[in-house]
């Protein structure tokens, strides 16, 4: 072999050797920068699932604490909600423990036919009503209230001339034995169209601590009765 064969040898495989080389740190670098990339992309990945992660627990948080101060008042409302109806319930239990239990009934068998039921009218137009019974409860009476209306000539309310009240409560105190008379004699009112009386009711408060609501529904319009 000459020496120019040689020399074109050696040179054809320093050249294989600088293409192979080349080709190795070419291909070497796009690998590194897939690498990277891929990496990069990964990195990026989990960043953002860390971040996706975190940002859920905080949200959680929030939204758990969210909650649990949403209840707290709810169960303070709750509890202070019970309190007050137990207190309600409570006072409702003493108020009906100490009223007098009151029963309605007619006078049937607790009043006599009355003695008198008149009124008279005074030069001022004063107004004196005029009423006795008997007390036929079987009970001793410590007080009575006698429930009244007045009315003109055509049925509709007269009217007191200072007060303009058109009914009135008489209390009385007693003590009224059984079958013993009681009712009214009194001054109750100034009316100058008074034509009529009604008692409506009598309350009676007996000394055993009960009390009666007699219906009485009676109406008067003899006006010759006394005056005091």
């Amino acid at each position: 072999m000459s020496m120019a064969n040689k020399l074109n040898l050696l040179l054809s495989f320093i050249i294989a050797i600088i293409i192979s080389f080349s080709c190795g740190v070419y291909f070497s670098e796009d690998i590194k920068s897939d690498l990277q990339l891929a990496n990069g992309k990964t990195l990026a990945n989990e960043g953002i699932e860390s971040t996706r992660v975190e940002t859920g627990q905080t949200v959680a948080s929030i939204n758990e604490q969210t909650v649990d101060v949403g209840n707290e008042p709810s169960n303070g409302d709750d509890e202070e909600g019970e309190a007050t109806s137990g207190a309600e319930n409570q006072s409702g239990n003493e108020q009906a423990i100490d009223e007098p239990e009151v029963t309605r009934v007619t006078a049937e068998n607790r009043f006599s036919d009355p003695r008198d039921f008149k009124y008279g009218v005074n030069s001022v137009n004063g107004i004196t009503l005029t009423w006795f019974v008997n007390n036929l409860t079987g009970k001793t009476i410590n007080y009575y209230t006698v429930k009244l209306s007045t009315f003109n000539p055509v049925g509709d309310p007269s009217y007191d001339e200072n007060s303009r009240d058109s009914t009135f409560n008489l209390r009385y105190v007693g003590p009224v034995e059984p079958g013993e008379e009681f009712g009214v004699f009194k001054l109750f009112t100034y009316q100058g169209a008074l034509d009529s009386i009604r008692i409506d009711e009598v309350v009676l408060e007996y000394a055993d601590d009960t009390e009666e609501t007699v219906v009485y529904n009676r109406t008067t319009a003899d006006n010759s009765g006394l005056n005091n």
